[in-house]
């Protein structure tokens, strides 16, 4: 296969379509994820453990596609460098901020809980606020 300058056409290898496989599978797991807490009506730091961590691969590894293909290795090696380190500190930087969250404060799936049922100030009507928006 001849290749086009400055594009990384490269044919689909058992390794790429594994890794996408890896990849769509981590975002098919969000969804139970994310509705499981809500619907069996328990909240535990077990459950929001695995949704922060959910989270935090399925970010890391689309920032992760995006560096890939916007930014080529070949013509910008220190630039891509420089977003490959970015990207691990903002990643550890998300961690460190669920963690914060998930030990000294109420948890991801409370606070969602808590702004999803939230009155507006001064509303004396029973609708909360999320559910009343068109």
């Amino acid at each position: 296969m001849t290749q086009l300058p400055y594009l990384n056409l490269r044919p689909h290898t058992a390794a790429t379509t594994g890794s996408s496989r890896g990849k769509a599978a981590m975002s098919a797991a969000l969804i139970p994820l994310t509705i499981a807490p809500f619907a069996a009506g328990t909240l535990n730091p077990v459950m929001d453990a695995i949704l922060c961590a959910g989270i935090i691969i399925h970010s890391h590894i689309g920032f992760q596609s995006v560096i890939i293909d916007y930014v080529p290795d070949k013509r910008l090696p220190k630039t891509r460098a420089m977003f490959w380190w970015g990207l691990r500190a903002a990643t550890l930087l998300v961690a460190v901020g669920f963690f914060e969250f998930e030990t000294n404060d109420v948890g991801l799936t409370e606070a969602i809980k808590r702004i999803w049922t939230a009155k507006r100030k001064g509303d004396t009507s029973m609708e909360p606020v999320l559910r009343g928006v068109a």
